[in-house]
């Protein structure tokens, strides 16, 4: 038998305003703005006026207002700032650490990191877990580059 553990969400909102398409929104996720082609995770936060595009987001993970997240893939409890960018423009520049994993114009965000309200971070870019917003150099991350905890 397989069996996995059963949780009780409540089930999705999605408001009056949000654009729904081509994607799986799982329970106790709550949908303001927009969302295309993705998958969201148990209890995520999609805010008015965010847009998610191509893109996975796990659970306990909040998208603030204004926010564009696109052909990312997006770690638990992971906080995106307000006006922030998250596969920002076309450059396909490897990951300058792991130019054979990082390669594809995807952008990873690990764990629990906290994504400064309106930083442009590029693609191939790597945000390690539990990064903080002092732990980014300034507010714009060019593709392939690699965000760390300091210290």
């Amino acid at each position: 038998r397989v069996r996995t553990p059963f949780h009780s969400h409540p089930p999705v909102k999605v408001g009056p305003r949000a654009d729904v398409s081509r994607s799986l929104v799982s329970e106790g996720c709550i949908v303001n703005g927009h969302v295309f082609n993705s998958v969201l995770f148990c209890n995520v936060y999609v805010e008015m006026g965010a847009s998610v595009t191509d893109s996975i987001i796990f659970e306990d993970s909040r998208i603030e207002r204004g926010t564009t997240v696109n052909r990312s893939i997006v770690d638990k409890e992971v906080f995106v700032g307000e006006g922030a960018s998250v596969g920002f423009g076309e450059s396909n520049v490897p990951n300058k650490e792991e130019p054979e994993h990082v390669n594809t114009g995807i952008t990873l965000v690990g764990k629990g990191a906290r994504i400064p309200q309106g930083a442009r971070i590029g693609r191939n870019c790597k945000i390690n877990p539990w990064v903080g917003e002092s732990d980014f150099p300034d507010l714009f991350i060019p593709s392939g580059e690699t965000v760390s905890k300091k210290g």
